[in-house]
């Protein structure tokens, strides 16, 4: 909002809630509707359209994809399928996204943007004494979510599974106290970067440990350096260490926050939000 009307734009803001099926709200006719949203969002924009305006762009932050294997995220495709023909954008927040819009909606402009957290919302990291000394999960539950639980759970190692009904300030406050977040895929078969999750668990001051991912190296990301990552199996004990070396976590999340401020933050992309704006405005 800061980067548009700092353009000049008249904007307004309009949230709509984690409902799946409720109503949309009724805030009358726009330019451009910018989308913001999760999943939770698509069976809903599917049964009710999304909002009226001339132009609507989704950013677009869940991945998709075909492969039947990925039991999460390949239905999330056929959501995205009931209302894609009513976009006229997609900004990607990463290739791999990009990619599959291209291919499956080739007349769909896409534009690629990063998740990105404002310099306001990068936090210090918490004493020692004011953290829980535990890790954290917050996501949905899957069988491969469900597999990690348990092998924490036989390892005896201490971590809070948040499956659902965490948001907003009480999200942001048990992840600052948190030791440690953990990133585990929804899909054992779609091992794609996270944004969301890594970039609010580094702005939070908290270190990160994640399943074997895909796609750091485009953002300069280094394990070892800014996260910890670890096969499924093996994360448990990855964790366990990561828990007793309070040194290392405070390196990591020192470089990370670097980072944050190097690359993600909106002033950095603001030249790019407009420009997709502008794109957008032109369409016929």
């Amino acid at each position: 909002m800061d980067v548009l009307l700092g353009a000049g734009h008249e904007v307004e803001y309009i949230d709509l809630g984690t409902s799946t099926s409720a109503p949309l709200p009724n805030v009358g006719h726009s330019d451009i509707n910018l989308l913001i949203c999760g999943i939770y969002a698509f069976e809903r924009f599917g049964h009710h359209g999304v909002p009226k305006g001339d132009k609507n762009i989704l950013w677009m932050l869940d991945p998709l994809t075909s492969d039947s294997a990925a039991h999460v995220h390949n239905p999330k495709a056929g959501l995205f399928d009931a209302f894609a023909n009513q976009l006229d954008a997609v900004i990607a927040m990463d290739a791999q996204i990009q990619r599959y819009l291209n291919q499956r909606y080739p007349g769909l402009a896409t534009l690629r943007i990063p998740y990105m957290v404002a310099e306001k919302h990068i936090r210090t990291p918490a004493p020692r004494l004011d953290r829980t000394g535990r890790a954290i999960f917050m996501g949905g539950t899957s069988p491969n979510r469900a597999r990690a639980e348990q092998l924490f759970n036989a390892a005896s190692v201490p971590v809070d599974f948040v499956w659902a009904g965490l948001w907003g300030a009480e999200r942001d406050a048990r992840l600052h106290q948190a030791a440690v977040a953990l990133g585990i895929h929804a899909d054992s078969a779609h091992t794609y970067f996270d944004q969301f999750r890594a970039l609010d668990a580094w702005a939070a001051g908290t270190a990160l440990l994640l399943e074997t991912t895909d796609g750091l190296d485009v953002h300069g990301i280094g394990p070892g350096v800014h996260l910890m990552m670890a096969d499924l199996a093996d994360m448990p004990q990855a964790c366990a260490a990561l828990l007793k070396d309070a040194d290392k976590r405070h390196a990591m999340v020192t470089h990370a926050q670097a980072l944050l401020r190097e690359k993600f933050l909106p002033q950095h992309w603001s030249q790019k939000m407009l420009e997709v704006l502008a794109v957008v405005q032109d369409m016929r």
